[in-house]
């Protein structure tokens, strides 16, 4: 256990003296890199955390979690579905057949390229896509809806007239060219998610059929899309012909690619605590130099090798604890208001650090898992602990009767 000396020691180390202004610079520099570290660690763990998550639920609202190509007679698909699940214990929210394709929408002002999801007339109204995400006009079985980003770049709103160009091509005297086919549009949708607002338009499966030859899929939700593959499974051993896949088959790449981005922004941040911890023990081993006479003394008055140790131990973790409480402070207030704080940047300094068309989400999630925050925390003071360890034995090991006779 540590005594009063001792803690008055480490008090008078902690506060050097004028002199001693260089080991105050290195030590401060300390502090603030330690500081630094744990916070931008902590904000970049949360801003990772709030994405992945985020990302996951727009997906999961927007993405059927199980697809599989229809044979055709899809009353017989979906009533087997339905009774599989029933027999297994899965419960499914929906079942639609869609087709999906793409096309070339033509328009006075622009033209782009498009993403076209087909439903059934009967399914427009309650699908899982249009439910909830429709802000302007109404759903008509023979107008198409369009996402509310594709309509702003292309300056479209309810009731105007488009040209689609599809895949699918038609003979005339001059040669083989691409089909058009001409819509209204009835109506305009927000997902909140950049990537469908900005590339999609719903169709119903007649008008879908007109546009491309691709073969009609059977969408699922389910209840607990974390069993997803658990009933992909399932059926797969029923249809082992089907190709049937789960939203988590179709996102792997890109969760996976998060999952390594994650990893790396945590080693390369931690490496600035190891850093900061480094200038420690520049700090520590500049102290136990100036102070070696009285390390000197308090050893000849009685101080054991190991009260040594404590002194310096304390004084280089006192920095190091300090340094992460802060770091902890900042890293989780600036994660609360992160969006707070990308809104003002953006508005009166006109900086876009989070934009929609490469992030997909519309604001910048933060998510704080304390369970993270606590190992960043322990981490940097272990990280420091060590640090402190070397100098510390160092100073313990000082020989007074040696360094008093060469003084």
């Amino acid at each position: 256990m540590i005594n009063k000396a001792e803690l008055l020691i480490v008090k008078r180390y902690l506060r050097p003296k004028s002199k001693d202004s260089f080991l105050k610079i290195i030590s401060n520099f300390s502090f603030i890199g330690i500081m630094l570290g744990v916070a931008t660690l902590i904000i970049v763990m949360s801003v990772m955390n709030g994405f992945r998550i985020d990302l996951i639920d727009k997906l999961l609202k927007y993405q059927p979690h199980i697809s599989f190509e229809s044979k055709g007679n899809y009353d017989e698909e979906k009533k087997y579905i339905q009774n599989k699940a029933k027999d297994n214990n899965f419960k499914i929210l929906s079942i639609n057949l869609v087709n999906n394709s793409q096309a070339l929408i033509v328009t006075k002002n622009n033209n782009t390229g498009v993403l076209i999801k087909g439903f059934k007339k009967n399914e427009l109204k309650n699908n899982y896509f249009l439910k909830n995400s429709i802000i302007k006009g109404n759903i008509n079985e023979e107008s198409i809806g369009i996402g509310i980003e594709l309509a702003s770049k292309l300056s479209l709103n309810t009731g105007d007239q488009i040209t689609l160009l599809s895949n699918s091509k038609e003979t005339t005297p001059f040669g083989v060219i691409p089909s058009q086919f001409t819509f209204k549009v009835g109506y305009i949708f927000s997902t909140g998610m950049y990537e469908f607002d900005s590339n999609f338009l719903i169709v119903n499966l007649n008008q879908a059929s007109l546009l491309t030859k691709n073969k009609n899929e059977v969408e699922l939700r389910v209840s607990v899309p974390d069993k997803a593959n658990e009933f992909v499974d399932l059926l797969k051993k029923q249809n082992p012909n089907h190709l049937i896949y789960s939203w988590v088959d179709n996102n792997k790449t890109f969760f996976d690619a998060l999952v390594v981005e994650r990893n790396v922004m945590f080693v390369i941040l931690t490496l600035i605590i190891i850093v900061a911890a480094f200038n420690i023990i520049s700090v520590l081993t500049i102290l136990i130099k100036n102070k070696s006479k009285e390390i000197s003394v308090l050893r000849s008055m009685g101080f054991h090798k190991n009260s040594i140790l404590r002194i310096f131990l304390i004084t280089g973790s006192y920095i190091g604890f300090v340094g992460t409480l802060l770091g902890v402070f900042f890293g989780v207030l600036i994660s609360i208001y992160l969006e707070d704080i990308r809104q003002l940047l953006n508005i009166y300094l006109n900086i876009n650090i989070f934009p929609s068309e490469i992030y997909f989400l519309s604001q910048l999630p933060a998510h704080i898992n304390f369970n993270s925050v606590f190992l960043v925390s322990l981490s940097s003071i272990c990280i420091v602990f060590l640090a402190c360890l070397f100098p510390a034995i160092s100073a313990s090991k000082l020989d007074p009767v040696k360094y008093l006779k060469n003084e």
